[in-house]
């Protein structure tokens, strides 16, 4: 019985042992860069969405890549963008 006891004794001893330990080691990651963000906007009725689609692929050819989704109104078009 006192086997059992001082068994448990140390594993529970050695187990917050581990945890006050790990609660001091942060993970080495590296740092982000930060991004940058534009909103390709443009105004148009009936071409509008011509004219987004050749804008946004303008952008992708210069190596920004789409955030999001497109967002409308029956005039606008907006596309966020982040490099």
């Amino acid at each position: 019985m006192k086997n059992t006891i001082t068994t448990f004794a140390l594993v529970v001893a050695a187990f917050v042992a581990v945890n006050l330990l790990m609660s001091f080691a942060k993970p080495v990651v590296a740092p982000d860069e930060p991004k940058q963000y534009i909103v390709v906007e443009i105004y148009g009725r009936t071409d509008g969405r011509q004219k987004l689609e050749q804008a946004v692929n303008q952008k992708l050819a210069e190596g920004w890549h789409l955030q999001g989704g497109v967002y409308f109104t029956p005039f606008e078009y907006f596309q966020a963008m982040a490099k």
